[in-house]
């Protein structure tokens, strides 16, 4: 292998959203060997960079699975939604009273001020025994977030749209109607937990955005070490060398892989298997 592919929430980072040092300088290790350091996720450049400790070794990363494109920091490909299909699905959230984030490569998640009043009562509840505490305190931070609403949305260059819910029968309902949706052609339909839901772009994931990265550094699948935890990571587990689920993955997602890593990532599971594969 000659470079990895790692997925973040639930394989960089433990439930509760940390990236830990110790991690930072296993991938070091691992640069200084050789490797090449990719990661792979659903979050956007701004969500990846803000998390991201500073020394952390990153040659290229496919942000907002397969969206936008980065090497070394610098965008190189992206693509988006058509403006007039983001606020067609807003305006179907806001109907069905869904919390609504749209995502672009430039800018964090941005919902209108004005559903402020029906987020407040849905994010605002008791945590339930079926959420992770990073998304909880996700839902704690989105409601006192000075940024995240705002009087106008522009639906301009939107790369991910996401919804939430405390109400796990609330978000399934919206997940349903989602998968059956006239414009399902249009997304890529996932979903990282049970309380949430995300489209992108129908044809765009993170394998075919991994290959612009490949490209670029005159590489093929057959060198990639993909690891990950969810459905999101299934196209680079079709197509790389080798592919790991984390141990905190769910069953349909470790059938799919090679081997599954021996603990969770809230046990530092990333960083035990890499150690254990490439540096004892």
């Amino acid at each position: 292998m000659k470079a990895l592919a790692l997925d973040m929430d639930g394989t960089i980072l433990d439930h509760s959203g940390n990236f830990s040092q110790s991690l930072v300088e296993t991938l070091v290790e691992l640069k200084k060997r050789g490797f090449l350091i990719f990661f792979a996720t659903g979050r956007t450049p701004h969500e990846i960079t803000s998390i991201t400790p500073e020394g952390c070794p990153l040659d290229g990363y496919v942000a907002a699975s397969g969206m936008g494109i980065y090497i070394d920091g610098r965008l190189v490909e992206s693509a988006s939604f058509e403006p007039e299909f983001v606020a067609r699905m807003v305006e179907e959230a806001r109907s069905k009273e869904i919390y609504y984030e749209i995502h672009t490569l430039e800018h964090s998640s941005r919902t209108l001020l004005q559903d402020q009043a029906y987020v407040y009562e849905d994010l605002g509840q008791d945590q339930p025994e079926t959420m992770m505490n990073a998304e909880y305190r996700y839902a704690e931070e989105t409601l006192q977030s000075t940024t995240q609403w705002v009087e106008k949305l522009t639906f301009e260059h939107v790369v991910k749209m996401f919804f939430f819910s405390t109400d796990m029968k609330k978000i399934r309902d919206w997940y349903d109607y989602l998968e059956n949706h006239q414009d399902k052609s249009i997304y890529a339909l996932y979903t990282t937990s049970r309380h949430n839901a995300e489209l992108m772009l129908n044809g765009r994931d993170k394998a075919n955005g991994l290959e612009i990265l490949l490209d670029h550094y005159d590489l093929s699948f057959e060198d990639v070490h993909a690891i990950g935890d969810s459905m999101n990571d299934l196209p680079l587990f079709e197509r790389a060398g080798r592919s790991t689920a984390m141990k905190n993955a769910p069953e349909p997602i470790k059938e799919k892989a090679d081997d599954i890593t021996s603990h969770t990532c809230d046990e530092g599971g990333l960083e035990r298997y890499l150690m254990e594969r490439y540096l004892d």
